[in-house]
């Protein structure tokens, strides 16, 4: 009797406005080889409520973690708070550091407006604007709007208020003795390349994957690309 070959655990955090739909594109890349964990993004909770959240989830074990955007930036303050816990660490489209005022200035911004408007949902134009211009199907448009139609108002609320204050974690991320690979488009104008190519550089712990194009939703734009880069991370010792 052959003997069934145990799968890996990959634990995954989603990104602002997302959920496990996130990852429907890549599952069946994954699935033969991997068991996936999805760890949702509690409401109503800041950045350290969060992780002590996850650490109650996963205990005392050492996992594989993959985040997305936010929860990448959420991942990697997981592993600065609990480097015991991370055996890998996987950042999609996200430089786990400040946001660029501009960006905090424009969440300020929306969240006043759905104060007095409330919120209708993120617009075509602007789910489109997270994909690259090779990728903008009604499809994929459309599964954004889901995620963002399934979570509604008060977790748009709850993760612009409760997240956009970000400590710039490199110092902390260069400490890190376990693999990281950090996946982003190169011209991804939500991810700071210059930062994540200066976090990097001469340390062999770390692997900076740039794709091309601009996409910033690279799980379902480019599921295959990042299966592929997921399986070589895993195998990673």
């Amino acid at each position: 009797m052959t003997k069934t070959k145990s799968k890996i655990e990959l634990h995954l955090i989603p990104g602002t406005m997302c959920n496990e739909k996130l990852w429907s594109k890549i599952l069946p890349y994954l699935e033969n080889d991997f068991e996936l964990v999805y760890l949702d993004i509690p409401l109503d909770k800041n950045l350290d409520e969060i992780t002590e959240i996850f650490k109650d989830k996963i205990q005392s074990k050492a996992i594989n973690l993959i985040g997305f955007s936010l929860g990448g930036y959420l991942a990697t303050y997981f592993a600065m708070k609990y480097p015991e816990c991370i055996s890998r660490l996987f950042v999609i489209s996200n430089s786990p550091c400040e946001l660029p005022s501009e960006e905090i200035k424009q969440r300020n911004q929306m969240l006043s407006y759905i104060k007095q408007h409330g919120y209708t949902g993120i617009s075509r134009k602007k789910a489109a604007s997270m994909l690259d211009t090779k990728h903008q199907s009604d499809e994929l448009v459309n599964l954004i709007l889901e995620m963002d139609n399934d979570l509604g108002e008060q977790t748009l609320i709850s993760q612009y208020q409760l997240t956009s204050s970000r400590m710039d974690l490199a110092q902390h991320i260069k400490c890190f003795e376990f693999p990281s690979y950090f996946y982003f488009s190169e011209n991804d104008p939500l991810v700071n390349k210059i930062w994540i190519n200066n976090t990097s550089q001469y340390d062999t712990k770390i692997k900076v994957l740039e794709t091309s194009g601009s996409g910033h939703m690279l799980p379902i734009e480019k599921p295959l690309e990042l299966a592929g880069y997921i399986q070589l991370w895993a195998s990673e010792q």
